[in-house]
């Protein structure tokens, strides 16, 4: 309270002047504050044929006022220095401009303008009386209850509330912009605004530590930045008169700005504001088909919804900009750790678009707690709207002086856009973050379904795993290596089928030539392997399920033991049987080990090189007229021919030197296709 008669002292130095050229607002002196007013309403009609110049309309002259329209009614509250509050030009101008509508501005200045702030609240209940009367007449001339709006700043409000009481809550909707706290805290329902005055009651609570009004008056209740003190606004008594305004006037400001098409503040219901910073509230639910509440003049939007609810009041909160248009941004900050100890302390955020334009977000949460494989999910706010993300920055900080720096490895950190839900969500993997230096990275693609295993259906699913998989590379060179090596030694040792797939990823990781080379050795070493394991374990185990293929290709090595290695190359060029199963029959065959690798080696060079060929051509595709581009296509033809000539010259010797039974061999080969 201490605050609020702080304000009413000061504001007796202000000073107005009384000149008027064209019916308007009641402008009033100081000197008519210091000795009161008695109660005079006046009201003033705004269309978008008189926007500029008001027209003086009471229940026997409707002037330029259409029934069959909107009507929505400003009013407005205690006035200490009888001036005409600022915000209303913008406000009349603003309504009109997003709906052709009836504007009556409900000039009650005489009777608001006193320095005694309990003389102007005793007269808000014959405000009421005096709208009824006229609403009333309205309602005679054809009008409808459904289409009459009050816009009530802080006792107007409360004025609002008394109108709408007295038609038992049919009026269409009432909009309280920081109702006044002083004389009106703690009232019954009937005192002051309510949920039930209205078909439709939303209210935003801007200064509810001074002025405004603490508790929940509507079915939606918005509370900016909380509701206490609003960024841009004095923090102490040094900042004049605006220290003891700015909080109060902030709520005309954010609902002026929903008339505006530069931005939509989004609110989040939440039970408090406080959880709401530590990102426990914002999803808005699956129970309803609207997205989040919107403030404003669109907040009806949850109209229908909030009727569902019982009670049907929710509280909604967001934080705000400090200048005009207030908009801020939100994101989702999803960070996955595996530091051993647990670690504690706060996140800062910067985004970078490709154009260079930056923003930041401290994330202002209270310190969290990362804990090993455990996610923890930051919201972070932004004054800037950055459509395409090219770098994110990340500084961990524990906020101790003395003591060690320490660590925040993350195993990934994903960032999602509340604002834009449809746009992509970027991730990065594997960051170490020193404290109290800022990392910065380039983030990728998020893979579309997460926590399970999907492969690409299309040539846009591919290119993302491809970049994905490149982009990782670079950061983790050696670990990709080990772990694509080991991969393809499990799956060759242990005679898993398959090896056309990591053929192609080897050309997209690795390019041609690497992967190739890396692809024929790893070939050549775990199939070896294959053979090793088959002939310590496996060789009963092979005759037993497959005796008949075993018997022939017996038969087909003895018949070319004399050109075995020839042999085996052709039948790694023109295979009788998988090669899975000539790697664990070779032990059961007698083949020397030497042999067999080297006919691993070479004989399955060309079957590499087509696989990581293609591998390395998709993975510069960007679309699918590209796959089928001339430059594509002879591309691939070259690859295809290459391929060919140790085929055939292998084919030309084996006519020649090796003993092969067509009948026998395509009776095996028909004999393999039935099983």
């Amino acid at each position: 309270m201490l605050r609020f008669y702080l304000f009413i002292s000061l504001m007796c130095l202000a000073r107005s002047d009384t000149e008027e050229t064209c019916p308007s607002f009641t402008r009033l002196s100081f000197h008519s504050a210091v000795v009161g007013t008695g109660l005079n309403v006046r009201l003033l009609l705004y269309t978008r044929r008189n926007l500029t110049c008001a027209q003086t309309i009471n229940s026997s002259a409707f002037g330029n006022l259409n029934v069959t329209k909107k009507t929505t009614f400003i009013v407005h509250g205690f006035r200490l220095t009888g001036s005409p509050p600022v915000w209303m030009e913008d406000l009349v101008k603003g309504l009109l401009s997003v709906e052709d509508m009836n504007v009556v501005v409900v000039d009650w200045n005489r009777g608001a303008t006193t320095l005694i702030y309990t003389h102007a609240s005793s007269k808000t209940r014959k405000v009421a009386l005096i709208l009824k009367e006229f609403i009333d007449q309205m309602l005679a001339e054809g009008a409808s209850l459904d289409d009459i709006y009050m816009i009530g700043v802080s006792l107007g409000a409360h004025i609002s509330g008394f109108v709408g009481e007295m038609y038992d809550g049919q009026l269409g909707r009432i909009t309280g912009l920081d109702p006044a706290g002083p004389l009106f805290n703690g009232k019954p329902h009937q005192d002051r605004l309510d949920p039930s005055d209205a078909q439709f009651v939303d209210v935003i609570h801007s200064d509810i530590d001074a002025l405004g009004y603490k508790e929940p008056l509507g079915n939606i209740d918005f509370y900016p930045n909380g509701g206490l003190d609003q960024p841009g606004c004095p923090k102490t008594i040094f900042g004049g008169f605006q220290y003891f305004k700015c909080d109060h006037q902030r709520s005309v400001y954010l609902y002026l700005s929903s008339l505006r098409d530069s931005c939509a503040i989004t609110a989040y219901p939440c039970d408090s504001y406080r959880d709401y910073r530590n990102g426990k509230c914002v999803s808005c639910g699956a129970s309803q088909n609207e997205s989040c509440p919107l403030l404003g003049y669109r907040a009806d939007n949850w109209k229908d919804y909030l009727r569902e609810k019982d009670p049907p009041m929710t509280k909604a909160f967001f934080d705000t900009a400090e200048e005009n248009p207030f908009c801020m941004y939100h994101y989702f900050v999803d960070i996955i750790t595996w530091n051993k100890n647990i670690r504690r302390g706060d996140i800062t955020i910067k985004l970078r678009d490709k154009a260079g334009n930056t923003t930041e977000s401290k994330i202002n949460h209270e310190p969290t707690t990362f804990q090993k494989y455990h996610q923890v999910s930051l919201l972070a706010r932004f004054n800037q709207d950055l459509d395409k993300v090219a770098a994110v920055s990340l500084m961990f900080s524990t906020g101790s002086i003395i003591g060690p720096r320490y660590k925040l490895r993350i195993l990934r950190m994903k960032l999602r856009s509340l604002a834009h839900p449809e746009r992509p969500q970027l991730c990065r993997y594997d960051l170490v973050l020193m404290e109290n230096v800022e990392t910065v990275f380039q983030p990728i693609l998020c893979p579309k379904l997460q926590m399970s295993l999907w492969f690409p259906s299309d040539l846009a699913e591919l290119r993302e795993l491809s970049e994905v998989l490149r982009d990782y590379r670079k950061e983790h060179q050696a670990y990709v290596f080990l772990l694509f090596c080991s991969a393809y030694l499990y799956k060759q040792g242990f005679a898993i089928p398959g090896s056309s797939f990591l053929n192609v990823l080897a050309g997209a990781l690795f390019g041609p030539w690497l992967g190739l080379l890396l692809c024929c050795v790893l070939t050549s070493v775990g199939a070896t392997c294959c053979y090793l394991l088959s002939s310590i374990f496996g060789k009963q185990l092979v005759v037993s399920y497959f005796p008949d293929k075993v018997a022939l290709l017996q038969r087909k090595v003895e018949e070319n033991r004399n050109s075995l290695f020839f042999f085996l190359l052709f039948l790694r060029l023109f295979p009788m049987t998988p090669n899975w199963f000539l790697n664990l029959s070779a032990p059961i065959l007698n083949i020397p080990i030497v042999q067999f690798f080297f006919s691993v080696l070479i004989g399955l060079i060309p079957y590499n090189f087509i696989c990581v060929q293609t591998g390395s051509i998709l993975s510069t595709l960007t679309s699918l007229d590209a796959l089928f581009s001339w430059d594509t296509v002879l591309k691939l033809l070259a690859i295809a021919m290459v391929a060919l000539i140790p085929g055939t010259l292998i084919k030309k010797f084996s006519q020649k030197h090796l003993q092969l039974n067509e009948t026998s061999t395509a009776n095996h080969i028909h004999s393999r296709k039935d099983t």
